[in-house]
């Protein structure tokens, strides 16, 4: 290989990990966005057209609840799908009907879901959806699990 085409190959490198986090990004500002649509017009990103490429996003399947490393804290695992660039995880204490009784929370994917603060001696429930450069995906059917 000459010097040419390995500079080439590391600036490539570097443009797909840059457009990767920019991605990220991105998401987190449209999920801004789903309760205050005026935040994509101050921050400068316009809203994502679906892309070709990108896939319809599924719902999420697998979702587990564990004790988490600290008292009142749950880890959460669910398997991947692909597309998806970030998490969000609902956590409901309480009627779990009720919409406001759920707090949101925001994970990139492939990084530990570990949610703190919680009350411990009640049960919780628990909701996760993917989200991609197009958008979020259906939510998952929320699980409950009861926190020591």
């Amino acid at each position: 290989m000459t010097h040419d085409s390995i500079k080439i190959q590391e600036r490539k490198a570097a443009e797909a990990e840059a457009v990767k986090k920019l991605d990220t990004v991105a998401a987190y500002y449209n999920l801004a966005a789903v309760s205050d649509p005026s935040v994509i017009q101050y921050t400068g990103f316009t809203p994502n057209a679906p892309r070709k490429g990108d896939p319809a996003l599924l719902m999420p399947q697998g979702v587990a609840i564990y004790q988490g490393p600290v008292s009142g804290s749950a880890a959460i695992t669910v398997n991947p799908l692909p597309g998806v660039i970030l998490w969000e995880l609902k956590v409901g204490e309480g009627d779990l009907s009720i919409e406001s009784n759920w707090r949101p929370h925001v994970f990139n994917a492939g990084e530990t879901m570990v949610v703190h603060g919680l009350t411990v001696d009640r049960e919780h429930g628990f909701r996760v959806r993917g989200h991609n450069r197009s958008g979020a995906g259906p939510w998952s059917p929320p699980v409950t699990f009861f926190l020591k």
